[in-house]
């Protein structure tokens, strides 16, 4: 049996340990040894974007926050109309660098594409400093509204979070927050702080059963 192997090692500004392990050409990212994403389970992923970026308009600028594998992204380019840009926000440069890496051809090179633009940075400062930017927002930086990794992701959940996701959003322009468990109470936070908003329950393979995990999306209004 093949061992799993330690591709690469990281700590988060807030301490976590980052590794990047491989089994048989399968990645997981883990955190303090935790399973946080999988090469071989990455459909949620998908439906992350797929969810909020139909039907944009001709130049349309979207925004990911959390590079994980690239899938969020590489689905995100693939549904911008013309001149549209997806803006990529990662805080750990080491997980940049696996993107380019060995982790590249699974989401074929998302960070090559011309419509990427790829920002070093917290997501949640990006978001403070933006105003009616966004066509849509995408975050996937922690296990949603009960961060797995990092606090200061909690931020993003609070009133005052989702009050700045709106405000970094243009008006009609929509969020989606990936979740590894269901909130039973955030549909409700989301639209008191001005989103209409739904849950989704979503597969994490491509295909009947297994894993669900939940995306909770909302439009400004």
């Amino acid at each position: 049996m093949k061992p799993w192997i330690i591709a690469g090692e990281a700590v988060s500004p807030d301490g976590t340990r980052l590794e990047l392990v491989e089994h048989d050409g399968e990645y997981i990212i883990k955190a303090d040894g935790l399973p946080l994403m999988s090469t071989r389970m990455h459909h949620s992923e998908i439906e992350l974007a797929r969810l909020v970026c139909r039907k944009l308009k001709p130049g349309a600028r979207v925004m990911i926050g959390g590079l994980g594998l690239g899938y969020t992204l590489r689905a995100a380019i693939e549904l911008l109309p013309k001149q549209g840009t997806a803006v990529q926000v990662e805080l750990v440069p080491e997980v940049i660098e696996w993107n380019r890496g060995p982790l590249a051809p699974f989401a074929d090179h998302p960070l090559k594409d011309n419509r990427t633009e790829l920002v070093q940075d917290d997501i949640s400062q990006v978001i403070k400093r933006s105003k009616n930017e966004f066509d849509a927002i995408m975050l996937d930086v922690d296990n949603g509204p009960s961060p797995l990794v990092e606090e200061r992701n909690s931020w993003l959940y609070t009133d005052h979070g989702l009050q700045s996701i709106r405000t970094a959003l243009k008006n009609g322009g929509k969020v989606a927050i990936w979740s590894a468990d269901d909130e039973p109470k955030f549909v409700s936070k989301m639209t008191r702080n001005g989103f209409r908003a739904e849950k989704h329950r979503v597969q994490a393979h491509n295909g009947k059963g297994g894993i669900r995990h939940i995306i909770f999306t909302g439009r400004k209004t």
